[in-house]
């Protein structure tokens, strides 16, 4: 009877014990996405990452005089709802006097001030930036009797008190000093040719007058800027010279923001058409003619596509629109008649590289449109930016289309359709995935200067617009652009004046309504979750017989809430082959089945027609393993339109990165590259594995028994094709196609950084002058010169460098010295590379502030020292920086750096630092810890990926590493004489394997061929093609797919599956991880290496001790 109770309690207990272990492995199970949200890296507070965007911002709104409706339509211009600085107070106008003395200036400011009666009582307040305030001086309404009055400067406001009265005139005399980094008022130019500018947008007004700096105020203002006549030959601002005066400038009505100054020496060196004038430095030849045919081009179409003519805006306007080639600073340009733009993205030779005529025209569209979408409208509050900077760049990628119309026809012309999927989409996707990635529209107004910085500068300059051209797809069709439409009743009906979202509606609204169109009933509802939300969804594809089931989730690189997201579907299969559907068949938001059959083993489908849709697609493993079959087939590939195959190269690498796919699903879709020639695909193939890249190379640093060159091997595998048929020797003789240069250029740097020796050799053979020792070739093909360069910087030492600053000194261009300047960053020399640095902080820099910046970026993204020299760099150094960079460009450096932290000891030393009480980041820490949550999640990547990563592309057996086809000498070691078809390994040259031998590279004792068909753990087991030899380890018998973890042989759990194998409950198929018998639930392989291991030995173990024991 004892023993009978002692057992029950046994088993009670027993299995109290096994229920808590189960219970604590069932979110492994059945949630994948408690791995994203749970899960903490080792010795790193990760909460921070976490946070909401709208946390991470925490209150910058001033929301008590905001009301509920943030949508209520007001005259903003009069409006208190959204005003911050001074509630019931509106500044009239301001006559502004401006005098400079050297590198500072001294101001004079007249101000109409009115105040509201109930708050006529309390003191005036002004915004206020690094300006002394020396005295004020107050009168009521006209009155002549101004006396002086107490005031005081705090925070960043001067507040002022006049006395009692509902109108005050109010006199300030300030000074402060002149910028060199391109905002503000600023001295710009070189020793030889100096300029002095202003640029207030976005917040920095108040760094140069006393005002109210916020869009909604709307006040009449004019300048005077004394003496510069003396010393300049141009005078512009937005308006035209009061007569008879050389200084003087007419008032206009409009926020402090959008004004701006030019006054310089630099000549008009081309009328591009009537009312434009560019202007350049002095002696600049021929290299003016792509852009000014563009300018041309751009400002008819922008007239026409707007209905908005440009010398109508306003009444006394300057008339001209100035486009200034500014030597040293890259900063956007909202004010009227003055277009700066980087002498880089504007002068071209008539031989340039494809690159710098992709990204000038860009530049140049962007800019110019800039005079409509944020000078004619602009945003009621920074929130609403998300508008105009969608109008901008969606309708500059528009002018562009128009100027390379017959791109079909015509190779020397920029495939545009391209450049917008693969430089404003899939980037757009790849920073939208990060947790605390910001929405389109922040929940609360912004008005603190570090949150306006970090929108106005951040993702919703690229975001906006690809969800604009998805929008357009939607509603429109091939003759009807609605985004067009609504530009064009906002510029006409809110002309000159502030635009907010419910604008926006309205303005699609103006055509919409009553145009049946079948997608929606409510645009505005459409809308809103795009906008208010970060992030975005990805559309699961499953397959049952005869049915194509459809469902969304949000897609994060760590888990994010759900969204209700309406996605716009497009899809075609191999049958009908029709890429050109690139409007939406229907709209998903929730479970769809579609009735589509696939009879053959080779079909496919695929979804997202031209990667226009704002959305990742994820196959099942079927649907997957038919597209990878067509990939693998250099014939069928053709098949898939080439934006679709970026897509799937983009999608598949980003779906592994989150942990939604297997790693080896992802690189075998990249391996078939080796059939890939087209810009688009190699281009996603850059940007994403460049991530991949950077990690491994950090997993490997001084580890020696790891294989330094394992990223190599991927492009071994990748490269064939596009060295077999694009090379790295381009004919000089023929005009070849401009993308296929853009491709050349792109893939040989990518090559060469990752150690390719036929890539190494190539550049080798380009860098000298033939004809003169020593002196860097001339005539090197424009396109492969950072790859040239960087490569000699590597290989070629002291002599290289020495060689490429004496080509600095002679180099006529501006693009080309900054080719130069981010090549000297390759250096592997931790005494240049720290020199060098300091060389862009010292007051006698000879560096510009944008190539400062340039410098600095490629330092950090060189090489992993690098990057480490960069953090420590920063970390002492962040006060000269923010000095001589600019507190935007500061901040920009900053996540440059966050995104080149490739393992836990740099994340560790930033963490540190940002961390640090005495960081000196000032207004920058917000950035700085954004970038820092950026860096925890990368993190969880390595912790979660890259030894998995790094073992499954160990097994990939790198093909033979020839050298130069047209030399059997090596160049990185001119004593090693093998042939091209040499038998030695180039992995490990003790090895003298012949790749294609029968011997196993990775096991020499193994005697079987990589890709023999014998199963090498049992020799009379003639497994077919699709064997189940596991690829990873050739001893384990183990099919890719099966449930062994690759990372642990003891775990029997896939880790591409959230499925517990030892439960034959759950409804996941064994042959088809991730495919359920229940259309409804998809799972497509998600990836975790945390199922725990021990589970399954615990139940039979824990068994056999009850019945034994109890």
């Amino acid at each position: 009877m004892v023993w009978s109770k002692f057992k029950w309690k046994c088993i009670f207990f027993t299995y109290i014990i096994l229920f808590n272990v189960f219970t604590k492995s069932l979110p492994l199970i059945n949630s994948p996405s408690s791995l994203k949200s749970n899960i903490d890296s080792e010795n790193i507070e990760t909460n921070f990452a976490t946070k909401s965007a709208e946390e991470s911002l925490e209150n910058y709104s001033g929301n008590k005089y905001v009301t509920d409706d943030g949508d209520v339509t007001v005259n903003a211009n009069r409006s208190d709802l959204f005003k911050n600085v001074r509630p019931g107070q509106t500044v009239r106008s301001y006559e502004l006097e401006i005098t400079i003395n050297g590198d500072s200036f001294n101001g004079r400011a007249l101000l109409e001030v009115n105040l509201t009666p109930d708050t006529r009582e309390d003191s005036i307040v002004l915004h206020v930036e690094d300006l002394n305030i020396n005295s004020v001086r107050a009168g009521i309404m006209g009155g002549s009797n101004m006396q002086d009055v107490d005031f005081g400067v705090d925070d960043g406001e001067l507040e002022i008190s006049p006395g009692t009265a509902s109108t005050h005139m109010v006199l300030i005399e300030y000074s402060g000093q002149l910028s060199n980094n391109g905002r503000g008022l600023y001295l710009g130019g070189s020793d030889q040719n100096t300029y002095l500018a202003m640029n207030l947008h976005p917040t920095y007004a108040r760094r140069v007058f006393p005002c109210m700096d916020e869009p909604t105020e709307a006040p009449i203002i004019s300048f005077s800027f004394e003496g510069l006549h003396y010393t300049y030959t141009h005078l512009i601002s937005n308006s035209m010279l009061v007569e008879d005066s050389l200084s003087h400038f007419r008032p206009l009505t409009g926020p402090p923001h959008l004004w701006g100054m030019m006054a310089t020496n630099l000549v008009n060196i081309n009328t591009p058409t009537a009312n434009v004038l560019l202007f350049a430095r002095p002696g600049v030849s021929n290299a003016d003619l792509q852009a000014s045919v563009a300018i041309n081009s751009f400002f008819n179409n922008l007239n026409e596509w707007t209905q908005k003519s440009y010398v109508d805006v306003v009444r006394d306007q300057n008339g001209a629109m100035n486009i200034i080639a500014l030597p040293d600073v890259s900063t956007d340009w909202n004010s009227l008649s003055i277009v700066g733009i980087w002498e880089p993205y504007v002068l071209m030779e008539p031989a340039h590289a494809v690159k710098q005529r992709a990204i000038a025209l860009t530049k140049i569209a962007e800019a110019m449109s800039r005079q409509w979408f944020g000078y004619v409208i602009y945003p009621q509050n920074w929130r609403y930016e998300w508008i105009v900077a969608g109008f901008t760049t969606y309708s500059a990628y528009e002018m562009m289309r128009m100027f390379q119309t017959n791109f079909a026809t015509d190779i020397n012309l920029l495939d545009v359709n391209t450049l917008f999927v693969t430089e404003v989409i899939q980037e757009s996707l790849l920073r939208d995935a990060y947790i605390n990635s910001n929405p389109l529209e922040p929940a609360d107004d912004l008005f603190d200067e570090d949150a306006i910085r970090d929108h106005v500068n951040g993702l919703v300059k690229i975001k906006s617009a690809a969800i604009m051209r998805m929008i357009r797809l939607v509603l429109g069709d091939a003759n009807k652009d609605f985004i067009q439409i609504a530009a064009r009743a906002l510029l006409n009906f809110r002309a000159l004046n502030t635009v907010n979202t419910v604008d926006f509606i309205d303005g699609i609204n103006s055509e919409l309504v009553g145009s049946n169109n079948n997608m929606f009933t409510d645009f505005g509802e459409y809308l809103k979750p795009w906008i208010e939300n970060s992030g975005y969804s990805v559309l699961l594809v499953s397959y049952r017989p005869d049915t194509i089931v459809l469902d969304q989730l949000p897609f994060s690189f760590t888990y994010k809430e759900s969204s209700n997201l309406l996605l716009p579907i497009t899809y075609t299969t191999s049958i009908e082959k029709n890429f050109d559907k690139i409007h939406p068949q229907f709209m998903l938001d929730g479970l769809r089945h579609l009735n589509i059959v696939l009879d053959d083993d080779d079909d496919w489908i695929i979804f997202n027609i031209q990667g226009q849709g704002y959305y990742r697609v994820n196959y099942e493993i079927r649907l997957w393993e038919r597209i990878i079959k067509a990939l693998e087939n250099p014939e069928r590939r053709k098949d898939i339109h080439p934006l679709n195959r970026a897509t799937l190269v983009d999608d598949a690498l980003n779906l592994a990165r989150a942990g939604d796919i297997d790693y080896e699903v992802a690189l075998r879709v990249v391996l078939s590259m080796e059939h890939e020639t087209e810009y688009a695909v190699w281009k996603a193939f850059v940007r994403n594995m460049s991530y991949l890249k950077k990690r491994l190379e950090a997993y490997v640093f001084d580890d020696e028994d790891l294989d330094s060159n394992i990223y190599l091997r991927m492009i071994h595998r990748t490269i064939p094709a596009f060295e077999r048929e694009v090379t790295f020797y381009p004919n000089m003789a023929v005009i070849e196609p401009s993308m296929t240069s853009l491709t050349r250029g792109l893939v040989m740097d990518h090559a060469c950084r990752a150690g390719y020796r036929p890539c190494i050799a190539a550049a080798v053979d380009w860098f000298y002058d033939p004809d003169n020792k020593g002196v860097v070739n001339p005539n090197i093909p424009h396109e492969i010169r950072p790859a040239v360069y960087c490569t000699m910087v590597r290989e070629g030492g002291e002599d290289a460098i020495e060689a490429l600053l004496n080509r600095l000194e002679i180099e006529p261009t501006h693009y080309e010295r900054v080719v130069i300047l981010e090549s000297l960053a390759c250096s592997d020399d931790p005494d240049f590379i720290n020199g060098y640095l300091m060389q862009t902080i010292v007051s006698t820099s000879p560096y510009s502030v944008e190539e400062r910046v340039k410098i600095f970026a490629a330092v950090a993204e060189s090489s992993y020292t690098n990057a480490d020299l960069a953090r420590d760099f920063m970390r002492l150094r962040v006060n000269e920086i923010r000095n001589m960079y600019g507190v935007e460009k500061l901040e920009q450096l900053i996540f440059v750096l966050a995104e080149n932290m490739a393992d836990k000891d740099l994340t560790k030393e930033f963490r540190m630092w940002v961390q640090s009480p005495n960081n000196n980041l000032g207004n920058s820490q917000m950035a700085a810890e954004r970038a820092l949550a950026y860096v925890y999640e990368n993190l969880k990547w390595i912790d979660w990926h890259v030894n998995y990563v790094y073992r499954t592309i160990s097994h990939i057996a790198p093909p033979i590493d020839p050298t130069e086809p047209s030399s059997t000498v090596d160049p990185t070691d001119p004593s090693d004489p093998p042939t091209p078809s040499s038998t030695v390994d180039p992995v490990d040259p003790s090895d003298p394997t012949e790749p294609s031998s029968t011997v196993d590279p990775t096991d020499p004792s193994d005697t079987t061929e990589p890709s023999s068909t014998v199963d090498p753990s049992d020799p009379s087991d003639p497994p077919t093609p699709s064997s189940t030899v596991d690829p990873v380890d050739p001893s384990d018998p183990t099919e890719p797919s099966s449930t062994v973890d690759p990372t642990d042989p003891s775990d029997t759990t896939e880790p591409s599956s959230t499925v517990d194998p030892t439960d034959p409950s759950d409804s996941t198929d064994p042959d088809n991880p991730g495919v359920t018998d229940d259309p409804s639930v998809f799972d497509p392989n998600h990836t975790s290496t945390f199922v725990p291991s021990l589970v399954t030995l615990y139940v039979p173990i824990m068994t056999i001790m009850l019945y034994r024991y109890c």
